[in-house]
């Protein structure tokens, strides 16, 4: 091959590598700015469900120790572990259960939090503002299906 040749060729390859890294970087910047929005309401969401779930793993994991311990000396410890274990569970089954029934009536992502005593709970939905239909809608399933009083429940936009 002819040193023109080799130059040429050099040159061609050049030149589509450029061509290919600006479109690679024109590409990703405009995916990064349509969904910018959406990754971090996303990323808010899972952050705090992983968050709380990793509390809660570690509570239960501390409790299932207590729960583990050998001697009678321990039975007053371990009858106390035991309810808290079981009130964790109930939230953790109510916070699952209000977040089905949310999101089955067109919210499209919500986070319930519930403590363990079952009388406080937030709300965090996905949308920049409730309407009064939106907050009475949600009120009414947390009533029902948790019995908590409107003044115990807070109810956050994002």
């Amino acid at each position: 091959m002819s040193k023109g040749k080799k130059i040429a060729l050099i040159v061609s390859m050049v030149a589509v590598l450029v061509v290919a890294a600006v479109l690679n970087v024109t590409l990703l910047t405009n995916k990064k700015q349509s969904a910018e929005g959406e990754t971090v309401q996303t990323s808010f969401f899972t952050t705090s469900r992983l968050d709380r779930q990793s509390t809660r793993d570690y509570e239960i994991a501390e409790l299932n120790e207590i729960l583990a311990m050998e001697g009678d000396e321990y039975a007053e410890a371990k009858q106390n572990a035991l309810v808290q274990k079981q009130k964790i569970v109930n939230a953790m089954d109510t916070e699952m259960l209000l977040e089905t029934l949310l999101k089955a009536q067109g919210y499209e992502d919500v986070l319930v939090t519930v403590n363990a005593a079952l009388d406080n709970v937030s709300v965090i939905v996905d949308k920049d503002e409730l309407t009064r239909d939106d907050t009475v809608r949600i009120y009414n399933i947390i009533a029902t299906e948790a019995a908590i009083e409107p003044d115990y429940v807070r109810i956050v936009p994002v």
